[in-house]
């Protein structure tokens, strides 16, 4: 009987260790935007695909890039959130991820963009110690947990000053992978199974 539980468990760990998606963008621009302007409803252009793969955009007076394209990452929750980002000459500006359902948006810390000068990884777990509601941009009709679930809005924004400068916000591998903790107690499961063996 114990066995058996070891081998559930392990199992259960295997499902949430293949969890998660990471868009590389090898091929196209996988229906990624960029908006200008203070109002996150201002011009939406596509985001151009690079060579490389990788998306960019002009970063002048840039408010975020993003997908409504969600449903190749399924369900979020447990996760974490991860996305390299790199910038062309000077920026100023903080950036900072996001996640919405149905209008209602919740929002992570901010990293300075500027300081990106090379491919820089950020990553954030998706739950409420990091994720807080946006407020001014939120209609308050699902909770994290919910939105998390079955997201429709994804992103990165810049905050009210806008990210600015002369070159391009790049971003690449956006996605979710699963909490560094879920490795170890794999790893553990699977230890604790050969042993039993």
């Amino acid at each position: 009987m114990r066995k058996l539980l070891i081998i559930l468990f392990v199992l259960g760990l295997v499902n949430v260790a293949a969890a998660g998606y990471v868009e590389k963008f090898n091929s196209n621009n996988a229906n990624w935007n960029y908006g200008y302007g203070t109002y996150f409803n201002s011009p939406q252009l596509a985001a151009t695909w690079n060579p490389g793969g990788y998306i960019s955009g002009a970063s002048d007076n840039l408010y975020a890039v993003w997908t409504y394209d969600t449903a190749i990452y399924g369900d979020m929750t447990g996760l974490t959130l991860t996305i390299d980002t790199k910038v062309t000459d000077a920026e100023t500006g903080n950036a900072q991820f996001y996640v919405g359902r149905g209008g209602t948006y919740f929002i992570d810390g901010l990293w300075a963009i500027g300081a990106d000068t090379s491919w820089t990884t950020h990553t954030v777990a998706l739950d409420s110690s990091h994720f807080s509601s946006w407020t001014g941009v939120n209609n308050y009709v699902y909770t994290l947990a919910q939105v998390l679930q079955a997201p429709d809005d994804i992103g990165i924004f810049f905050g009210g000053s806008l990210a600015a400068g002369a070159g391009n916000v790049l971003v690449d591998n956006f996605g979710t992978v699963p909490e560094p903790v879920t490795f170890a107690l794999l790893g553990l499961g699977a230890f604790a199974l050969r042993r039993r063996k």
